[in-house]
Parts: C-alpha cells; structure tokens; sequence
C-alpha cells in the first residue's frame, strides 16, 4: 500500500481540476453520515430567509473586494 507522502506525490502530478476533484472527494468521504438528517431542510430555510432579506433591502451586502481583502489579512495574520 502506498504511503500519505508517495499518495500525495502522485495527486500533485494531477492537473488543477483533477487535484481539485480529488480534494473534494476525499473531504466528502470525511462527513459520510455525517449529517444530521434535518440539515438539508435548516439549509432551504436558512437560504431563503437570507434571500428575502436581500429582497427586503434589510441584509447588509458588503463589496467583495471589501471581503477579499479582509480575508487576506485574516489568513496573513494567522500565518504569523
């Protein structure tokens, strides 16, 4: 059997889509069974309440590159 490092050695030889498929798969097989069986139906709500708000003008939108660039000081910050 081949080992995590000779595993991930092959899986980076991938292509970008490939890798990307594999590193979805093996996160899904992680939550098998996971779930808790009324989750699907918490998310159709949680959407819809957050869609409408959008449609009320009463959720607050923020500006992507706002958000991008919070997020990239957060990931730095934790880096250090």
């Amino acid at each position: 059997m081949a080992t995590r490092d000779q595993l991930l050695a092959q899986a980076l030889r991938l292509s970008p889509e490939d890798r990307r498929r594999l590193a979805h798969d093996l996160l899904d097989s992680l939550d098998e069974g996971v779930e808790a069986p009324d989750a699907e139906a918490a998310w159709g709500e949680e959407i819809s309440r957050r869609a409408q708000e959008v449609l009320d003008g009463t959720a607050e939108l923020l500006d992507w590159d706002d958000v991008r660039k919070q997020v990239n000081e957060e990931l730095e910050r934790m880096r250090r």
